[in-house]
């Protein structure tokens, strides 16, 4: 008989998104990621918090696979998505990336139109079969970015015309797009106004009920207003790893305290 209480529920798998056990990356001779193993929970944000080279940013690019793109940056361990190894040779990278949306610090919208930067990723794999089938994809995905009573009398617009704010919005429409599982954001809001910031994570609140979002973040207060769970990495590892409210109240590692309180950073 199962005695445990509801309140130390275990996490059942079937809320794992992503499971990496002994993760490592090496750049060269620089060992930037040492050890890290850490279950990515679905329909959850989770935060990457820690100073600036601590490996953060590194380790989310290790979950679309963006560092096989770096020639001298080697990865071990073992990164599941669903249960399969993403690393495996049979894995498209450009498939899983499809999967695993990327959104990068700076707004990076493509030289095309609002509605081409957002039908870009379904047409280049294959996800439709019409122009109306086309056109509900850019609404909808528009939609879920809170971006398309903005946008939709000027779709044939270059995206690069719109407002910072906008551009980013546009971006995770275009990461949205495809269908992904899961939402890797690095720095999201960092070339952002506090307006547009305060859109964003609304935003990203929003996107949790249909997405996992993982954000790297080096702003603290964002970690605490947008994610459930937060991972803290000092030195390329993985320090602690817990529930946010506890991590910024009642932290187990004294190293996060330090970072926490200002203290290292």
């Amino acid at each position: 008989m199962n005695d445990m209480t509801f309140t130390e529920r275990a996490v059942t798998t079937d809320e794992i998104k992503i499971t990496a056990r002994d993760v490592q990356v090496h750049y060269g001779e620089t060992h930037a990621i040492k050890d890290v193993s850490v279950d990515i929970l679905d329909k959850t944000v989770t935060a990457f918090i820690g100073p600036s080279g601590c490996g953060k940013s590194t380790f989310l690019r290790c979950l679309n696979r963006m560092n096989d793109t770096i020639d001298i940056c080697r990865v071990e361990g073992d990164i599941l998505l669903d249960g399969e190894d993403i690393y495996d040779k049979r894995v498209d990278p450009v498939q899983l990336r499809a999967k695993v949306g990327m959104v990068f610090q700076k707004p990076n919208p493509f030289p095309k139109s609002i509605y081409d930067n957002v039908a870009y990723g379904p047409k280049i794999h294959g996800l439709i079969r019409s122009r109306a089938e086309l056109d509900e994809v850019v609404e909808s995905s528009l939609r879920k970015a809170a971006l398309w009573n903005e946008v939709k009398d000027r779709l044939h617009a270059p995206g690069t015309g719109l407002s910072g704010g906008q551009q980013q919005r546009l971006c995770i429409a275009r990461a949205v797009a495809t269908s992904p599982e899961v939402l890797l954001m690095d720095e999201p809001c960092s070339a952002l106004d506090p307006i547009a910031t305060a859109q964003v994570e609304e935003l990203i609140d929003e996107l949790r009920a249909n997405f996992s979002v993982v954000i790297v973040t080096h702003s603290m207060q964002q970690a605490a207003r947008v994610s459930q769970k937060t991972a803290f990495f000092h030195l390329g590892n993985l320090v602690e790893y817990d529930d946010t409210d506890k991590i910024f109240t009642n932290p187990t590692d004294p190293r996060t305290e330090s970072y926490i309180t200002g203290r290292i950073g």
